[in-house]
């Protein structure tokens, strides 16, 4: 197969591409990937100077981006920023739903308010980009992609003490397979990409192993590679990969599915 005809099943060229928080695997290469695809981005974070820095690398690089400062949690701006993609864009072909929060700790001392918080960042706001998402690609009338970024710890305990993010990622996986099957003949496809320890610099991973190092947070598995992790920790490249193929043409037969990214700590 010629070049030119293998990059076509990769290619976003004219599509929207929305990516919500720039500080965590957004900010590393989801994002930055996507554009390279050809995508035009929408960067989609709290933080407003990330989102705008975010957006200037990648249009330092070549490519399109726009930063809209969001609060993922908040329905009043996340319907604010969908408003906004539709007054100065006019479409949404791709959702990538990057954002989340753990909480870590032996279960008999877990408080309702951690409860509440990661329920609030892990799956309510999923819930509202998805509905909103959705709204967007249905006026749109050409279908789209939806990738939400979960945890291998939704399918299998990874480390101790994670029973509230596995439970809160859990739900997403639920969320989405049957968004996956009630828009499927609209042609919007969702999935789900599945990491397991990832060895970065982002935001959300690298503060969760630095405080397995520092013993504020209980240990698993996972984060032993030498014990669970025949490949070893996987990098933000490997999840911006999976994301690439479930959003771009090679993946126009896949939805209500599950990638799992576990570096092969599933089978041993």
């Amino acid at each position: 197969m010629k070049p030119e005809k293998i990059r076509e099943l990769l290619t976003l060229d004219g599509k929207v591409a929305l990516v919500t928080d720039s500080g965590s695997l957004a900010s590393i290469d989801v994002a930055p990937l996507l554009a390279d695809a050809g995508a035009q981005m929408v960067i989609a974070d709290k933080d407003p100077a990330a989102t705008e820095n975010l957006a200037d690398q990648i249009n330092a690089s070549g490519g399109k981006a726009i930063a809209i400062p969001t609060d993922v949690e908040s329905e009043p701006s996340v319907l604010a920023l969908f408003k906004r993609v539709r007054e100065t864009i006019g479409r949404l072909d791709i959702l990538a739903n990057c954002a989340g929060v753990n909480s870590n700790q032996p279960f008999i001392e877990a408080t309702l308010a951690q409860f509440d918080d990661s329920t609030s960042v892990n799956l309510r706001s999923t819930f509202m980009l998805m509905r909103e998402g959705v709204k967007l690609m249905l006026e749109g009338g050409v279908g789209g992609r939806i990738v939400n970024i979960t945890t291998m710890g939704s399918l299998h305990p990874v480390m101790n003490g994670n029973e509230i993010y596995s439970a809160t990622r859990s739900g997403v996986t639920m969320l989405t397979r049957s968004v996956a099957m009630d828009y499927a003949k609209d042609h919007i496809l969702a999935n789900c990409v599945l990491p397991g320890a990832v060895m970065g610099k982002t935001r959300f991973h690298q503060s969760t192993l630095d405080a397995v190092k520092a013993g504020r947070i209980l240990s698993g598995p996972a984060v032993d590679p030498e014990r669970r992790l025949p490949l070893g920790y996987l990098n933000a490249r490997d999840i911006a990969m999976a994301v690439l193929l479930l959003a771009g043409p090679s993946g126009g037969y896949i939805t209500g599915q599950s990638i799992i990214l576990d570096g092969g700590f599933l089978s041993s």
